[in-house]
């Protein structure tokens, strides 16, 4: 299975916890949904270094972002 990169197209699979507390802007037009498909736009180590956190966005189609939220890897699913 390949690892996820940053300009990666992924699912959201699953949500730990609350959809808005993946959130980076907590003003974002809405929280992530499971079934959505954003881009990796950053990948960073967990403090601790256990794992890492994908940041990943959203946006419509004229580049108006819906959200931007942080994703561990069980989460996300990448897409062909």
């Amino acid at each position: 299975m390949r690892t996820i990169a940053e300009k990666d197209t992924v699912r959201v699979i699953a949500l730990t916890g609350s959809a808005q507390d993946h959130l980076v802007i907590s003003t974002s037009e809405r929280p992530p949904r499971v079934g959505d498909v954003g881009i990796v736009v950053n990948i960073a180590d967990r403090l601790g270094g256990v794992g890492r956190h994908y940041t990943v966005q959203l946006s419509h189609a004229d580049a108006r972002l819906i959200w931007l939220a942080v994703f561990a890897k069980h989460e996300l699913e990448l897409v062909s």
